[in-house]
């Protein structure tokens, strides 16, 4: 589906290579029925704030639309001669971010080119292994391509869009901007108790693609303890392809991810308790895991597993 190259650089292709685990996405190619392909617009994932939405994700994909998904996925890898298990070159690759800062028609409710910077450094910190000693270090490097600044009240007060699609809809359209490995980044007043949302690699229009984020959420806002820019963070790794650590709770196949433990979906996902071992399969849960939904003092790492699928993912669907 998506074929447009735009705004990356693949540095020289060393010779240490980064090898699947042999459990990674093991659903791609399992037997099973004919689920119903989900609609474009009809799985965003979004990062919600304790106490806003509790319990269950409700916008979770189920198990049927993994398996959709999954086979959308694997067919586009195969159709770039790879697959799940491919053995890849370990070279950077320089993500350009598109920020889009959406304010009140006066002016107000921005952020400043400093927060954009900051949020920037988060990232590359983030997806270079460096906000923890167990973070590792992917493929991707971010920088800033280009900034824009719209005062529009409406697109300012943007809604939910499994409620209200008009803001996703007419601003992106309006504003986006170069192809599918751009991260375009919206930040506005987001409502309804979204911290932000992202759609899946293989879901959206070239115009959908990107995320949105609250502007509080980025360095130096208010909407402390989720103000860190980790929002971002965590929603570029949907825009790359992964699920939360909790996608399916305890039940296989979990997030696809062979090295991330299984962790149940409810109210613990919310809370940084090292203790929680929510699953019976190995492992504690993984509550430091940027896919997961502590606030942004919790998160600080990525796994190998998921670093792989990442890179997999930009090479099928955004290189």
């Amino acid at each position: 589906m998506r074929v447009v190259r735009a705004g990356l650089m693949v540095a020289g292709l060393a010779a240490t290579v980064l090898t699947v685990p042999a459990s990674t996405s093991a659903l791609a190619v399992a037997p099973e029925a004919k689920p119903t392909p989900v609609a474009c617009g009809g799985a965003v994932q979004d990062r919600v704030m304790r106490g806003v939405k509790s319990g269950a994700d409700p916008n979770d994909r189920s198990l049927a639309e993994v398996r959709a998904a999954e086979k959308r996925m694997t067919a586009k890898l195969r159709s770039k001669g790879l697959d799940w298990q491919s053995t890849i070159a370990k070279g950077l690759v320089t993500v350009n971010i598109r920020y889009h800062v959406i304010t009140k028609a006066d002016g107000t409710g921005g952020v400043t080119r400093k927060q954009l910077d900051d949020q920037t450094a988060v990232m590359n910190a983030a997806y270079g292994g460096r906000s923890a000693k167990g973070d590792f270090p992917t493929v991707f490097r971010f920088k800033t391509k280009s900034v824009d600044y719209t005062k529009n009240d409406d697109w300012y007060d943007w809604s939910d869009p499994d409620s209200d699609p008009a803001d996703d809809n007419e601003a992106k359209a309006a504003l986006h901007k170069g192809g599918w490995g751009d991260l375009n980044v919206y930040i506005a007043g987001l409502g309804d108790g979204l911290l932000g949302y992202a759609y899946f690699p293989d879901e959206a229009t070239l115009t959908q693609d990107g995320v949105v984020i609250l502007n509080d959420s980025l360095p130096g806002g208010s909407a402390e303890p989720y103000n860190e820019g980790d929002t971002l963070t965590h929603e570029a790794g949907h825009w790359l392809g992964l699920y939360h650590t909790f996608e399916n709770g305890c039940t296989s196949p979990g997030d696809m991810v062979a090295d991330t433990p299984y962790q149940a979906d409810g109210d613990n996902i919310f809370f940084c308790e090292e203790s929680d071992d929510t699953c019976s399969q190995p492992g504690k849960d993984p509550v430091h895991n940027f896919m997961s939904y502590g606030d942004d003092p919790c998160l600080d790492r990525f796994t190998l597993g998921q670093g792989i699928r990442m890179a997999l993912v930009w090479l099928a669907y955004r290189a």
